[in-house]
């Protein structure tokens, strides 16, 4: 099954969630999507979030409240975030609006005192701090990992409400939707260096290009104002370009001689330019000074790089300008694109097309607390060491994106495998690659990566050997005669092209003795289990069976969980439980009174319970709890469902 772009972003943003959620104890998992909204989007402290977010039943469908007295401001916030993927396309609900809707009158309205009672505690210290306050301005948010708000209906009844709030209280108000695609760009931006603020003098500015809420101007800015403004800056300015400095390159030293020479005034005309993307500019209205926040040189690096250094050697020319255009743009997938498009008109891998994606960002950083650098972008490891840090590939092992990509996949991704050998391009169709990025984590990358070298260092061997008749290498490793493998070394052919072929076969022999190990864990566990569940405690055959399990989980913790565990659970060891109990039944004659289906249902019940007792006490929820504590919680729950459903359902 295809995993969808937002089905991706919920569980990269789930996991940040989990986190928060723990750190800050909230009860669910929507008060920590309004923590992560609020410290990201509106860049609030820890302290300011708690301080602004409603915790708890009583909060009259408002989440979190942000009080400015300085800008005499009030916004009240709805969050709403899925418990599963499964509701991603579903919209909020009219209730919960009109909920929201009402808070905010209970909220801002002085008569609504008696409403306020029944609102929690929070609610009502922001209601009494506002009563002598001064707000000039009202905003409304609905946030939610979902559709939003888009039924024509709802929309018109919110338009409807804030018209009445205008006319009744004179006052501004607004209402703002924040959707799975606006919080998807949100948490793009985080994984991003995209916080980068420049100032630059520019000769000219004007707009060139509106549409579909994307901004651009084109003019023309002085080479040395650039590279002044930008070089605090230089490792970072390129954060969203696929293709960092290339040394040695002829275009680049064709670059700095005519920015050095007589011709440079002439660069204007014999550069192709250089493209910014950002999340604004601004034009100063008093000087021709250019403010960029978010920005990223997504076009020009080479060009940039050259004068940046020509510019340090004290030979950049004073004449040097360059053709330079402002993209402003807040959807994240459609600025992936344009760096794409800008991009392929030189040959660019297709792997670093991805190079901007948030999974592959996440990894980069994860992989570095392994000691690999991960080299997303072309040249990007020489690049930082450079003009950022050169201790950042220090002791590094440096692994390309591209055979990242093609190793995981032939290792771990059979119906992809051969895709990954004979036409590795492929794997970077949307479907195919958010397929293949799904799944992926450092460690898997790690083991499919150092497998692969391994792999990679036989068939050297093979190579010399071939090369070499006196070389003996590969004969030594597959432990055969040198001399035979000169004489046979053509059935050996295959291994030359064969890496992939061999990784994907060691990822499966490697899965199987996993499933093989498992299995015999589970065959061990099952006569240790069955061994606890016969054993004879008080002589009442049913409430020793159901002691047995709880004392295995007590006396066999990681074992219990283990065998337990949802990679296991269907496995022979419940059935071998239900079995006993089972052949009991048949035993016992107040029981053989009962219908089959009601013997099954009581079964289901006492299993249910005792597992959920066995888990409690494997987790340490009880912790290592007695025989006679154990005992007494099965004779005053299972034990008492046992005896009723014989004096109700015997015959």
């Amino acid at each position: 099954m295809v995993i969808t772009k937002y089905e991706s972003y919920y569980n990269k943003i789930v996991e940040k969630l989990e986190v928060i959620k723990t750190e800050q104890s909230y009860a669910n998992l929507s008060l920590a999507f309004a923590h992560w909204f609020l410290e990201n989007q509106y860049e609030m402290s820890e302290q300011e979030v708690a301080e602004s977010i409603i915790d708890g039943d009583g909060d009259n469908g408002i989440d979190a409240i942000i009080h400015n007295a300085e800008n005499k401001s009030l916004e009240v916030f709805q969050f709403k975030f899925p418990s599963s993927v499964k509701t991603l396309n579903d919209e909020i609900k009219q209730g919960d609006i009109l909920k929201t809707l009402n808070g905010f009158n209970i909220l801002v309205e002085p008569s609504n005192n008696v409403s306020v009672e029944q609102s929690n505690s929070s609610f009502k210290d922001f209601k009494e701090s506002l009563n002598d306050a001064e707000i000039q301005y009202f905003k409304i948010n609905f946030v939610s990992f979902n559709k939003g708000i888009v039924a024509e209906a709802n929309r018109e009844q919110i338009n409807n409400f804030l018209s009445i709030f205008r006319s009744n209280t004179g006052a501004k108000i607004d209402v703002e939707y924040f959707s799975k695609n606006e919080i998807s760009n949100i948490y793009e931006k985080i994984q991003r260096n995209t916080s980068l603020e420049v100032k630059i003098p520019f000769k000219t500015m004007q707009p060139a290009y509106s549409n579909n809420g994307i901004i651009s101007s084109v003019g023309v800015i002085n080479a040395k104002a650039l590279v002044e403004s930008i070089k605090d800056v230089i490792g970072v300015i390129f954060d969203e370009n696929v293709r960092l400095l290339e040394t040695n390159s002829s275009v680049n030293n064709g670059i700095k001689k005519t920015a050095s020479s007589e011709e440079a005034s002439m660069f204007y005309l014999y550069n192709n330019g250089i493209t910014f993307i950002c999340d604004g500019f601004i034009q100063s209205p008093t000087s021709q000074l250019l403010t960029i926040v978010g920005a990223s040189i997504v076009n020009g690096c080479q060009t940039v790089t050259s004068l940046y250094q020509l510019n340090e050697e004290n030979k950049l020319s004073e004449d040097v300008d360059i053709l330079t255009r402002i993209i402003e743009i807040s959807d994240y997938e459609q600025r992936s694109k344009i760096t794409e498009f800008l991009n392929s008109q030189n040959p660019v891998k297709n792997s670093y097309f991805i190079a901007n994606n948030s999974i592959v960002r996440d990894l980069q950083t994860a992989l570095l607390e392994h000691n690999y650098f991960l080299e997303r972008q072309i040249n990007e490891a020489k690049h930082k060491a450079k003009y950022v840090d050169s201790d950042i590939i220090k002791n590094k092992a440096i692994i390309k994106l591209e055979n990242v990509i093609q190793y995981y996949t032939g290792y771990y991704i059979n119906k992809h495998a051969a895709l990954a050998k004979r036409q590795k391009g492929g794997l970077y169709s949307q479907d195919i690659i958010n397929e293949i990025l799904m799944h992926m984590t450092a460690e898997k990358v790690i083991e499919s990566y150092t497998m692969y070298e391994e792999i990679a260092k036989v068939i050297t061997s093979y190579r010399k050997n071939r090369r070499n008749k006196n070389n003996s290498e590969f004969a030594d490793f597959m432990g055969i005669n040198n001399e035979e493998f000169v004489k046979l070394s053509d059935d050996y052919l295959f291994i030359n092209t064969a890496d992939i072929l061999l990784l994907n076969i060691v990822g499966n022999l490697k899965n199987k003795n996993q499933q093989d190990s498992n299995q015999e864990l589970i065959k061990k566990a099952k006569d240790l289990f069955i061994e606890y569940l016969t054993k004879k405690r008080t002589g009442i055959k049913f409430l020793d069976i159901g002691m047995g399990i709880s004392i295995f989980a007590r006396e066999e913790k990681q074992l219990f969980l283990q065998v337990f565990s949802k990679d296991n659970i269907e496995g022979s060891l419940i059935d071998e439980f239900l079995n006993l109990i089972r052949e009991e039944i048949k035993k016992d004659e107040r029981l053989i009174r009962i219908d089959k289906e009601k013997q099954e249902e009581l079964l289901v019940s006492c299993w249910v319970f005792a597992h959920g007792l066995s888990t409690l006490i494997a987790t340490d929820f009880f912790k290592n709890p007695t025989d006679e504590f154990i005992e007494n919680v099965l004779r005053n729950a299972p034990a008492k469902l046992f005896y009723e459903y014989i004096e109700k359902y015997s015959k």
